[in-house]
């Protein structure tokens, strides 16, 4: 059933697109990588008959096409089987998804708010929130870790990853980064082992390249340069 090789459509510079490509990677998945960029508008256009949205990622397999980075992260999950991204426990997988969507309802919103606002206050306001929601989200992790569920890299650590991995881009643009005080010290023994992973430096630019393809975003202009 997933023997066909699935395609991947990606942005380089998008985190979204980056959870299913640390999804594949960590599988192992023999797959063709599709680079686009929607805010090409003569890309867009051809896009927009694979994925309507004209968002990535997208996978097309098997003849369809399944889109949104958490679905796609679990579509692989269900065709690939091998080195599990969820649990098999009802419960656990459940707990992935509780803190899958914590993190895109609590801490994207504040990581755009802070690069996209263009008042002191906002910004600030979105610093103070993005680090709480960082600490509400570790103190429901494993607590001897690495990752988010113990020793196994899984949903909840290829949601946040891509996001934090970005995290340059704030400190250049608005100066934030993590303390290292007690407080934050679960969540940095978090991203001292993800950002080891092969599937992490396969797929993560390089700062300087974030820096600049954001800086339209950095003005309050959300395109890329």
């Amino acid at each position: 059933m997933a023997d066909s090789k699935p395609q991947a459509y990606i942005s380089w510079f998008c985190p979204f697109a980056q959870r299913a490509w640390l999804a594949l990677l960590e599988k192992g998945i023999d797959f063709e990588y599709k680079e686009v960029n929607p805010y090409d508008e003569s890309e867009r256009v051809k896009y927009l008959k694979i994925n309507p949205l004209g968002l990535v990622p997208a996978i097309v397999h098997q003849g369809h096409v399944v889109y949104e980075s958490a679905i796609c992260i679990e579509y692989i999950d269900e065709q690939w089987p091998e080195t599990p991204v969820l649990p098999n426990d009802p419960y656990r997988r459940a707990y992935e998804r509780i803190w899958s969507d914590h993190i895109s309802k609590k801490i994207v919103p504040q990581y755009y708010a802070m690069l996209l606002k263009q008042s002191h206050e906002d910004r600030d306001n979105a610093r103070k929130a993005l680090l709480e929601q960082l600490v509400v989200l570790t103190d429901a992790m494993d607590k001897e870790g690495p990752y988010f569920r113990g020793s196994a890299f899984g949903m909840v650590d290829m949601m946040l990853a891509p996001f934090v991995a970005r995290f340059p881009v704030l400190k250049h643009y608005r100066g934030f980064q993590v303390p290292t005080e007690d407080r934050y010290a679960r969540f940095n023994r978090w991203w001292a082992a993800v950002k080891e992973r092969k599937s992490m430096e396969k797929s993560t630019p390089e700062d300087e390249r974030l820096v600049d393809v954001y800086k339209g975003y950095a003005a309050g202009n959300p395109t890329m340069s």
